[in-house]
């Protein structure tokens, strides 16, 4: 402690004029002809069962004195302990909770009447506390007992009074102890950079932008992708050559020459479309553009004329002849048209076979383009299935380039970031620091242990 008052007040008044300074030149609390002008702010603390609600009771009970639920609203802070049992764990803890800080601080003996060794709990009391904190070491100790001590108790509240209200400034000091204190509690409860260690976990996290996650999604598209254009091509294919059939079934043989210019421009109509959809499922522009459009076999060959025409022929004729001797059966009746009945019976004849001989050829000719018509969309079935497959696997591997290009552009642009977090948390942890150390060299001047 400081004992020269006006070196005292001379170290003080910087504190004072940093802190308060609105206090400064206001008027201060003192004392007109022995009275004090305002009651005394007293902080009751204490476990369970030791007497603190009999001491609270007797302070409101007494003129000029009130009990608070604050350290920063008091002058001075009561513990009240039991004279039966040594200060422990709890009642230091109720102290430091307390934030008594700068302010006096004085240890209440309950029940001494009750206790024959009351004096030696006292001594291992002092020494607990000043082991703990030498501002608690300096304690005054009031015993308290059911014959009398209250006396004693207000004579300490207002030795603290007095003190603090007749030195220069006494009470504007003891309102700025109290707002250090409660900025030293503020400090060391609120640590700086929250939000910056909040992104910098953030950063850490997702700095790779979810690369894993993206790269699986994407496979996972693609595989839907394959397994609906798929679908979509079996579909098409089946509706091709179903729609082929029946407009092979009313063609004429002439017709069936321009089956494959139909069938390849209705391919390549199906070509884009299948790309287009490709392109929206994989989200990428111009898929399979780059790829070859499905080859056609060779065109709609001639077909072989076989045995099996000739034979055509024959029964054609065959049947002809029949229907025409039937038919001139009539004319054997008059002899002098029995001659004429042997031209009009072959006349008959050769038509019946050429009209036989023409619906086979026609019916063998249909067939031929069936049978090449399926060969020829089953190729190109495969061919559009090869197609889509290289098209997914391209999209495939240019995604996954895509999605580890920005990935490293992510992690680059994160760690910058992390780096410049780093050295933000190191400026405001060392200003933190320095405000701390800061506030407890004034605390420590306006106590009196400055200089």
């Amino acid at each position: 402690m400081n004992d020269d008052p006006t070196a005292a007040s001379t170290a003080m008044r910087p504190v004072v004029e940093r802190w308060n300074p609105a206090g400064v030149s206001g008027d201060v609390d003192g004392v007109e002809e022995g009275e004090f002008k305002s009651a005394a702010k007293v902080l009751v603390v204490g476990p369970p069962r030791c007497g603190r609600e009999d001491v609270e009771q007797l302070l409101r009970s007494s003129a000029g004195y009130v009990t608070v639920e604050c350290a920063t609203d008091a002058i001075i802070v009561l513990l009240v302990i039991d004279a039966a049992s040594v200060i422990g764990r709890e009642e230091l803890e109720l102290l430091d909770g307390a934030g008594v800080g700068g302010l006096p601080l004085a240890v209440v003996l309950t029940g001494v009447d009750g206790y024959p060794d009351w004096e030696s709990v006292r001594v291992r009391d002092q020494g607990i506390l000043a082991a703990h904190n030498d501002v608690y070491g300096a304690a005054t100790v009031v015993e308290l007992s059911e014959h009398g001590g209250a006396a004693s108790l207000f004579a300490v509240v207002d030795a603290f009074r007095l003190r603090a209200v007749s030195q220069p400034g006494g009470g504007v000091i003891a309102e700025t102890r109290r707002m250090i204190d409660l900025e030293i509690r503020s400090l060391r409860e609120n640590v700086p950079g929250g939000e910056l260690r909040s992104e910098r976990a953030q950063l850490l996290t997702e700095r790779d932008g979810r690369r894993s996650e993206r790269l699986a999604q994407m496979r996972s598209r693609l595989q839907r992708a394959r397994a609906d254009l798929t679908q979509q091509i079996a579909d098409t294919t089946r509706t091709t050559v179903a729609s082929a059939r029946i407009w092979i079934d009313e063609s004429a043989r002439a017709e069936l020459l321009s089956l494959p210019a139909r069938l390849e421009h209705e391919v390549a109509s199906n070509t884009i479309i299948f790309d287009a959809a490709m392109s929206t499922a994989v989200g990428a522009g111009e898929a399979g553009g780059h790829l070859p459009v499905p080859r056609f076999p060779d065109g709609l060959a001639a077909r072989p004329r076989g045995n099996e025409e000739r034979i055509t022929v024959l029964v054609g004729a065959s049947a002809g002849l029949g229907l025409g001797r039937i038919a001139v059966t009539p004319l054997e009746m008059i002899p002098a048209l029995d001659i004429t009945s042997i031209p009009v019976t072959l006349a008959l004849g050769a038509v019946a076979a050429w009209w036989l001989s023409r619906a086979r050829s026609i019916a063998a000719d249909r067939a031929h383009a069936r049978a090449w018509l399926v060969e020829t969309m089953s190729t190109v079935r495969a061919q559009w299935e090869q197609r889509v497959l290289n098209g997914l696997l391209d999209a495939e591997v240019d995604l996954g380039n895509a999605i580890m290009a920005e990935s490293r552009e992510l992690i680059a642009s994160a760690q910058a970031r992390i780096v410049e977090i780093d050295a933000e948390l190191r400026t405001l942890g060392q200003a933190h620091t320095g405000q701390l150390a800061a506030c407890e060299r004034d605390l420590a001047i306006l106590n009196g242990s400055g200089t």
